[in-house]
């Protein structure tokens, strides 16, 4: 009886350790490759790996030339640009979104083939050969890549399989670790000597973490050699320590819970004797076996392990300390509980007025077994934490800045001022723009450090070399128009529509930008965003705002211009309310868009009302002294503030009087006073004609940082 007892205990032991370290594993590659998040963040991680850079370089270039033959002289210069570019933050952003994607098209069900498709990769490459503008020039206007498919991979169909599976290792992961633990505590349960047993589960469980360790440390390089074709032995060595590496870590803490319950068993024996123990391992290895096998066998494993050092010095080091680090942890952790046991006068006062003569041990059994239970339930707490700090390449090192300063990465979106600007459509430097309100178009004020748009949509059909409003679906604008335009403006805009009244038209109806009449300039709101989307893809830190002055445009109209233009891919799909994600978050997440509609939202889930999100300060004033931090359209239930700043001079504004309120001083001190009178940064400080004052250095101020170059453009 007693014999089938420790049998039953022992089975017990064995599947506790092997529940545990089974169910961490589970555990971490259904969180690995079920989350479209962590999955694409792996994805983009492995491209820091050189193996991993050269492959889909290789892959790229080959796409490239393939579309435009004409690039194959130039081969050498493109791959070399190509491998750099796929190391960079721009290219890990465009296949953290392209991963996140197709997993989750994969995981609805919704596909039967994963395919890592990269689409802007253009718009990266151009920007990388800039100094080949003749091999730029060359480049597909709009090329995307497939890096990958199932079709190609060789185990692409079993990925699918163990994708589609994942849900179902959570709850899987769940009855390993539960049934584990079950085990653990029968075994205790059955076990006569349970210090014994607990010794045993103890060193099987960090003896086997350290091993389940090692694999997930090293496998790369060990797995490698098995590829039939180069490229897939590179492609292991680099994807390993994105997608399997991480788990190591975790075995680490999990060999640590294995030393805590070794130590806590052992902390009633006589201190450890590192000297002896280093004596008897020297004995053994200098003490020859008998047996001509035991020799020769002993004899090959020195051979083998002296080779393994040889070839890799660096990670035998590292599994040397490893091993040294554990040492040292366990007769740390068991000399404090020993301390505690027995060292502890006033603990033992206590502890020996509640037991007999005998001085049972239990009273210190419960002292030490609390600790042992506070530290493992520390362990499995880190073990189980839902978050991402233990990759491999940390997603605080994909993007350094945020905005252009590291300082604001961590602040919530309300706790940040944004340069924006009035009209933003209105540009000079659009030659056929009437009345402009800014001296640089949208790309350029992007590249000087605006990130606040105020722009207007309009229906419009082109006619000849202008753009005819289809006023019919904005009869309610009329004093809208007269009021922001003047009676000169609209009988200005009104004269041009008359001459093409009669006109054929030369193309469909479409969205446009511009300011109340697209007869006075207009370009398609597609255009625009399309320069704005090539812009954040070159640039993965930056978040930008846009409020849509909306007339009569419906909200499925601005949905099919965002998706066209590709910038959907990177709006901002959380709540308009507080708590607001930090810049980091929306980075890491690539929603990097905020999107607003003055007059109407519905049906689109991303566009959202402006005045639900936001409060503002009144807009209309004509002279500097008129200025007022009152609360305008919003009122006060806004949790972000939109600071409006210029002198209106119907129909056309002056860049005088920006000269004016644009300088550093009188915008500086105007923001102030808004902050303090309405409580709250201004989110959005609006102006017009943003280069001529200090714009972008008032912003940087308001955010407590400098930069020379975010305060040169406006200088």
């Amino acid at each position: 009886m007693d014999r089938l007892r420790a049998s039953a205990a022992f089975l017990c032991g064995v599947l506790c350790v092997a529940g545990l370290v089974s169910g961490v594993v589970v555990s971490y590659t259904a969180r690995t490759l079920f989350d479209p998040s962590r999955f694409s963040q792996r994805a983009a991680a492995s491209l820091a790996e050189p193996e991993v850079a050269r492959v889909v370089a290789a892959e790229i270039t080959d796409q490239i030339i393939a579309a435009r033959r004409d690039l194959t002289a130039y081969r050498p210069i493109l791959l070399g640009t190509v491998e750099y570019v796929v190391s960079s933050a721009p290219f890990r952003a465009l296949v953290r979104r392209a991963a996140k994607k197709g997993h989750a098209t994969l995981i609805s069900r919704a596909g039967e083939e994963l395919s890592l498709t990269v689409a802007d990769v253009g718009v990266v490459v151009r920007n990388a050969l800039s100094m080949y503008p003749e091999i730029a020039s060359k480049l597909p206007e709009k090329a995307q890549v497939v890096l990958a498919s199932t079709e190609e991979w060789p185990n692409g169909k079993l990925l699918v399989r163990v994708l589609r599976m994942s849900d179902r290792l959570r709850s899987r992961a769940y009855l390993l670790l539960g049934g584990g633990l079950g085990a653990g505590i029968a075994g205790v349960w059955l076990s006569r000597r349970r210090d014994r047993y607990l010794l045993r589960v103890g060193l099987g469980l960090a003896i086997s973490a350290v091993i389940v360790g090692a694999y997930a440390r090293f496998g790369g390089d060990w797995m490698a050699p098995l590829a039939k074709a180069p490229t897939g032995a590179e492609l292991i060595r680099g994807l390993w320590p994105a997608f399997v590496g991480p788990l190591a870590m975790r075995m680490v803490i999990l060999a640590a819970i294995g030393l805590v319950i070794v130590a806590g068993v052992t902390s009633f024996l006589a201190k450890i004797d590192i000297a002896a123990i280093g004596r008897f391992i020297a004995t053994r290895l200098d003490d020859r076996p008998q047996r001509a096998s035991l020799r020769i066998g002993r004899a090959f494993l020195f051979i083998v392990m002296g080779i393994l050092i040889a070839l890799r010095p660096v990670q035998s080091l590292e599994i040397l300390m490893v091993m040294v680090g554990g040492i040292v942890f366990f007769i740390g952790v068991q000399e404090l509980f020993s301390f505690i046991a027995r060292g502890l006068p006033e603990a033992r006062a206590v502890l020996e007025e509640q037991i007999d003569e005998r001085r049972s041990v239990w009273p210190r059994v419960a002292v030490i077994g609390t600790m042992v239970l506070l530290l493992v339930a520390a362990g499995g707490y880190w073990l189980s934490r839902d978050d991402d700090a233990l990759a491999v390449v940390p997603a605080e090192e994909m993007v350094d800045a945020c905005n252009g300063h590291p300082e604001l990465c961590e602040r919530r979106l309300n706790d940040v001022c944004f340069a924006a600007t009035h009209n933003s459509m209105a540009a000079a430097d659009i030659a056929t723009w009437m009345f402009p309100n800014q001296e640089k178009g949208i790309p350029a004020q992007l590249q000087d450090g605006v990130r606040g748009f105020l722009i207007d949509v309009h229906y419009g059909v082109p006619v000849g070399a202008r753009i005819k409003t289809m006023l019919e679906d904005e009869a309610k604008a009329m004093e809208k128009y007269t009021e922001a335009l003047g009676v000169e403006g609209v009988t200005a805009a009104m004269r041009i529509r008359e001459r093409l009244v009669g006109s054929e038209e030369t193309g469909p109806v479409d969205v446009y930008v511009g300011h109340g009449f697209c007869e006075l300039g207009a370009e398609k709101l597609v255009d625009v965003l399309v320069r704005m989307n090539d812009f954040l893809v070159a640039n993965p830190g930056e978040v930008v705002i846009i409020i849509i002055q909306d007339e009569g445009v419906a909200p499925a109209d601005i949905q099919r211009c965002f998706a066209a233009s590709g910038l959907e891919e990177l709006v901002y799909r959380g709540a308009v309310t507080k708590p607001w994600p930090t810049l980091r978050e929306m980075v890491e997440s690539d929603e990097r868009v905020l999107v607003f509609a003055e007059n109407n939202a519905e049906g689109v889930p991303w566009y959202h009302l402006v005045w639900d999100a936001f409060q503002e300060t009144p807009y209309r004033f004509l002279t500097p002294d008129e200025f007022s931090s009152k609360p305008g359209r919003g009122g006060k239930s806004g949790s972000l503030l939109l600071m409006n700043h210029w002198i209106e001079t119907t129909p056309a504004p002056k860049p005088s009087n920006a000269a004016i309120v644009n300088a550093y001083d009188f915008l500086l001190t105007r923001a102030r006073l808004v902050r303090r009178v309405r409580g709250m940064m201004p989110n959005l400080i609006a102006v017009d004609f943003y280069a001529t004052g200090d714009l972008l250095r008032v912003v940087d101020t308001m955010n407590g940082v400098e930069s020379p170059a975010s305060a040169g453009a406006a200088r």
